[in-house]
């Protein structure tokens, strides 16, 4: 049994059992959050969390199952296997389709297995979720998605906000964390306790690549029960920003070699729009390029590395920048080439 794990069963003198402490422990210590409110929710929106864990042991540990304790809310894992550092998410989604209202709240039980000697040892972890589904709030559509957006351009996406109730309700204010993400709600129809509201949310050109997800907070003129403090409806956003020019794999490992042998590999680069490979170089002339002189989305690179008469005493590393130019300067790119050559 790897070191780490075996310290924790030491600890609590007992073995990876169903009633075991130490088996709710070590499934458990993976989990920073184990408790989630997703606050007052509009109708119809679409209500997500991940709870996050990681694994801090020596050995693999198996994402097996996750069930609800009731239909309000659904889970399900990012990943089924976490080797020792990497991080996964039991992914879960609170119900708001109009088959649930009000005061909600779920268990959700986590099994998990540490392959540690081949025996395998389980252990089961349960979160929980709570939340109050609004009825007289609905979102039309359930979230702002901006889908894909390039690098540098800016977009933008509406829904529709409907209030059913009191007379005089309004939203105040409008906030986000993002600074590159843009809201704003219209009032476009009131009459007799109902509001009808448009919410504009904005994309700007600075946002920076890759994918992004966001929570857009309008407050209310409505007070929470028996406190001071406004009540904010929650509007998630997402999307990615993709960069014009991506390469796959990135940085690019040619290998471990032998001296006089030769590793070749391969490169995608995808862009957004078409584009030409004009030149591909590195500092060390023991690199080797070839592609195809033609204009297309995607482009391949073919990278070789030669060790011929290399002689070596001892193992070395090589590390090397990529420098790849197109017929668009905006595109031009580079990425990291590591070899290591062993005697």
């Amino acid at each position: 049994m790897h070191a780490k794990l075996l310290f924790v069963l030491l600890i609590f003198g007992v073995g990876l059992t169903e009633r075991g402490i130490a088996a709710e422990t070590w499934g458990a210590s993976l989990f920073k959050i184990k408790r989630h409110d997703f606050g007052r929710v509009a109708l119809g929106a679409d209500a997500e969390f991940r709870f996050e864990l990681t694994n801090i042991y020596d050995s693999d540990i198996k994402l097996l199952n996750v069930r609800s304790s009731c239909t309000c809310s659904s889970a399900k894992f990012s990943t089924s296997l976490l080797k020792p550092g990497e991080t996964g998410a039991v992914i879960v989604r609170f119900n708001t389709s109009g088959q649930h209202l009000r005061d909600k709240s779920a268990v959700l039980t986590v099994q998990l297995e540490a392959d540690t000697t081949g025996a395998g040892r389980f252990d089961t972890v349960q979160l929980s979720v709570s939340g109050y589904i609004r009825p007289d709030v609905v979102l039309t559509p359930g979230s702002i998605e901006f889908g894909s957006v390039p690098e540098g351009a800016t977009a933008q996406r509406t829904l529709q906000l409907e209030y059913s109730g009191r007379s005089g309700w309004a939203l105040t204010k409008a906030e986000r964390s993002q600074p590159f993400v843009y809201a704003q709600a219209e009032e476009t129809r009131r009459e007799q306790g109902r509001v009808v509201y448009t919410i504009t949310a904005a994309l700007k050109e600075n946002a920076p690549a890759g994918y992004f997800k966001d929570v857009l907070r309008f407050t209310t003129n409505e007070l929470k029960p028996g406190k001071s403090e406004p009540i904010e409806i929650l509007v998630p956003v997402q999307g990615v920003v993709s960069a014009p020019i991506c390469a796959k794999p990135s940085p690019i490992l040619i290998g471990v070699l032998a001296p006089d042998e030769t590793v070749t590999k391969s490169i995608v680069i995808r862009s957004e729009t078409p584009f030409r490979i004009t030149q591909v170089s590195a500092s060390d002339n023991r690199f080797r390029f070839a592609f195809a002189n033609r204009e297309g989305l995607v482009q391949l690179i073919t990278v070789s590395f030669s060790a011929k008469k290399m002689t070596l005493k001892q193992p070395q590393d090589i590390a090397d920048v990529i420098r790849i130019s197109t017929d668009d300067p905006r595109q031009n790119m580079t990425l990291n080439a590591f070899v290591r050559v062993v005697p």
